[in-house]
């Protein structure tokens, strides 16, 4: 089974053969650092893994795609597209388990997430306004499905947040008291650092085969 940053990489090489280092290339020019982090030494050895899976060919330092990396790569999309996400994972997981934290807790947390999931929404919708002209399929796609998740997530929180404050009204209070008072207490302050979106919603993302 391929992982997340398997699954990008090979579509990428799917699209157009190229040199491992013209991946980060290929990411950074279409402003999609949000959805996949992979530093050199990843690369390399994801490059590594999938050539000795025989998915990939490596000649001249030009990788390109096999059929057998192509019938996975099908395999795998197609799978990911057609299958909604679990329930009780993740976040999910965390909900259901909310009485183990102090209600200023639970709120610190959400607050925070919904920060973060806010200032998310700006960057995202910043590099969809600079995509926006001359977009494939593929780019619209994963853009306008981003957006529309995490206004979802915000508007959810802005909605749960403000019930919880109403049943425990000294909340913000607490919450502010305890930040500074307990080592493991979740700040409530923006991080100057977005977290990125998951890397799964990268995957259908096309490179443009080079001019001739």
């Amino acid at each position: 089974m391929l992982t997340d940053a398997e699954l990008t990489i090979l579509g990428l090489i799917a699209e157009c053969p190229c040199q491992g280092d013209e991946i980060h290339s290929v990411v950074e020019a279409r402003g999609l650092r949000n959805w996949l982090t992979v530093g050199s030494a990843s690369l390399r050895y994801i490059l590594s893994k999938l050539e000795r899976q025989k998915m990939l060919v490596c000649e001249d330092r030009v990788y390109r795609i096999t059929e057998a990396g192509q019938g996975v790569l099908q395999t795998a999309v197609a799978d990911l597209l057609g299958r909604p996400p679990g329930l009780g994972v993740g976040f999910e997981l965390g909900l259901a388990n909310l009485n183990v934290l102090k209600p200023y807790q639970v709120y610190q947390a959400l607050a925070q997430r919904q920060n973060d999931l806010i200032q998310q929404l700006e960057a995202v919708e910043k590099l969809w306004a600079a995509h926006l002209d001359g977009a494939t399929d593929e780019r619209r796609a994963l853009y306008t499905h981003s957006l529309s998740l995490i206004r979802s997530e915000v508007d959810w929180l802005k909605t749960f947040l403000a019930d919880w404050r109403q049943r425990y009204p000294a909340v913000e209070r607490e919450a502010s008291e305890n930040t500074s008072s307990e080592p493991h207490a979740l700040p409530t302050q923006i991080h100057p650092h977005t977290p990125p979106i998951p890397a799964k919603r990268l995957q259908v993302v096309k490179r443009k085969p080079p001019e001739e």
